[in-house]
């Protein structure tokens, strides 16, 4: 599978907390509008690329509080039926890898709904590698053995932009699951 995805801004007003849906109510178009996807499996291994224009690269943090680092998620559902935009549901899990910037290695993530993401170190043999090259960020996940996405063939997408003020549920997403593989 190889494409460009829309994205959207990721819902504030799904936000837990009541918090952000109030002091962010404005952002309902996506910092990062369009993202280009590949994504294949090779034996065990699942490759996923992805790859959207980032004009201004945040690779690390230093001692600023106020500062976010750029990042890129793919998901994919344990159940048939989890919910995307949510996150998952109670019962209906999420998970995935999640590349941070100032990261060598990328996280294993999982929820089961919003609010509930844990991050944990990735699977044996998860790897992400990333350059930000001419405007772009280049993100290559070699995940093998990812039974979620064997079994369900659908994936979906977040990135951060951290000099657009992005961090956890502020984000741009895929609409919905896309279906990968045959």
């Amino acid at each position: 599978m190889r494409g460009k995805v829309s994205l959207m801004a990721a819902p504030t007003g799904l936000s837990p907390g009541g918090y952000v849906s109030q002091a962010y109510a404005d952002r309902s178009a996506p910092r990062t509008p369009l993202a280009e996807l590949e994504a294949e499996k090779d034996g065990v291994l699942w490759r996923v690329r992805l790859s959207w224009a980032c004009a201004d690269p945040v690779r690390a943090l230093g001692d600023e509080v106020d500062r976010f680092v750029d990042a890129a998620a793919v998901l994919a559902p344990i159940v048939p039926d989890a919910p995307w935009m949510t996150m998952g549901a109670p019962g209906k899990a999420v998970e995935g890898a999640m590349w941070r910037a100032d990261r060598e290695r990328p996280f294993g993530v999982r929820a089961e709904g919003l609010g509930s993401l844990e991050r944990s170190v990735a699977p044996k043999g998860w790897e992400a590698r990333a350059e930000w090259k001419s405007g772009r960020w280049q993100v290559e996940f070699e995940l093998p053995g990812w039974k979620a996405l064997d079994a369900g063939r659908q994936l979906a997408i977040a990135v951060w932009q951290g000099a657009e003020a992005d961090r956890g549920g502020l984000k741009s997403v895929s609409a919905g699951w896309i279906r990968v593989g045959t």
